[in-house]
């Protein structure tokens, strides 16, 4: 298992079409998670011999004891929660092209025991763990696609703010990925750049990347916004990108 860190570019090579898909806002043990909908997941990943995935942060509820809200929001404590997670993705655990953490997984445990549960997850499935934001560089057919992916933190109702503060700083972006709000979206934006004499277009994706939480408690109570479950595949080939919501 290596960890990738602050500043490193993960890069993986592919002789076919890719299909990554992102797996974010999971919430394995939430009395909310959309376990049907997270199984369809797998399955669709599990059936493509040109699928890969990644999961990007909150795969777990993860409420330990004492912690300022109640445990009452998750039907497994949390390391069975990590159990069933490595558990579920067992057919598609040789697919996998890194682990992140998040809010709810990799924060709260580093906050109140110093260990990253995230990572031992990752360890535990022999994958490079991707703790921070960063860029992956995808060799696909013969084209160099250039994807940036964090789990996020603004909870803004205009997921965009957060993605374009991100192109800015990964302004060699293909794809920039964030999960966090579970927003369900993918669409492009495209800019012009120069290529010797002429314009060219450049179009790069963005991408709120949804969850596999249904409408929780705490969402009725504040009257968030009520978004669907599910995830986003993107396709990388030497013709292009696309990306879709399932």
């Amino acid at each position: 298992m290596e960890s990738i860190e602050a500043g490193m570019v993960f890069k993986y090579t592919h002789k076919d079409k890719l299909r990554v898909h992102g797996f974010t806002d999971v919430h394995v043990g939430a009395n909310e998670f959309d376990e049907k909908k997270f199984k369809e997941a797998i399955k669709e990943v599990e059936k493509d011999d040109n699928a890969r995935w990644f999961g990007n942060g909150d795969l777990i509820e993860f409420i330990p004891p004492n912690y300022k809200i109640s445990q009452r929001g998750q039907y497994l404590e949390p390391d069975d929660q990590l159990f069933e997670f490595i558990n579920l993705i067992e057919p598609i655990k040789d697919k996998c092209l890194f682990i992140r953490g998040g809010n709810h997984d990799t924060i709260r445990s580093v906050n109140l025991s110093g260990v990253d549960i995230c990572k031992v997850m990752a360890k535990e499935m022999k994958v490079p763990y991707f703790e921070l934001p960063g860029y992956s560089q995808l060799n696909v057919q013969g084209t160099i696609w250039n994807m940036a992916s964090g789990h996020g933190k603004s909870g803004a109702s205009n997921g965009d703010l957060e993605l374009k503060r991100m192109a800015g700083i990964y302004s060699e972006a293909h794809v920039c990925y964030l999960g966090h709000n579970h927003q369900l979206y993918a669409k492009p934006e495209d800019s012009l750049r120069v290529n010797g004499s002429e314009e060219s277009l450049f179009r790069r994706w963005l991408i709120r990347g949804g969850s596999f939480l249904r409408y929780a408690a705490y969402s009725r109570y504040a009257f968030y916004q009520l978004i669907r479950t599910g995830w986003v595949t993107i396709e990388f080939s030497n013709e292009g990108i696309e990306a879709w919501t399932n």
